[in-house]
């Protein structure tokens, strides 16, 4: 099994637009965790993503974060040390920030 063996990319709604797994089912579980999470942010404000907010799982680790006005979920085995799985997040939020951005004020031109 591959360290970070899902990625899921959720849209303002938190519906999945785009995920990267070996299994259908355990994206899809993954992504409607990911979207109450969202909808949680969204009622309670977006203060709740001010802070590093990595969660813990059963089954590993999950990172989740803002890029553009969307939530960018890695999902990390065990054996990815939270540091490492902080910095990939990071990385790949900050490589995608601009042309979301790009998409976001294009979509709401």
């Amino acid at each position: 099994m591959p360290p970070l063996p899902i990625k899921i990319l959720l849209n303002s709604e938190g519906s999945p637009l785009a995920f990267v797994s070996d299994s259908d089912h355990d994206a899809r579980v993954y992504a409607a965790i990911a979207s109450n999470i969202w909808s949680t942010f969204e009622k309670n404000g977006k203060n709740l993503m001010r802070e590093d907010n990595l969660k813990f799982m059963l089954k590993g680790n999950v990172a989740i974060t803002m890029v553009s006005n969307m939530l960018l979920c890695l999902v990390a085995t065990p054996e990815v040390e939270l540091g490492i799985l902080k910095a990939k997040t990071d990385a790949l939020a900050k490589h995608l920030e601009e042309p979301f951005q790009r998409v976001t004020a294009y979509t709401q031109a």
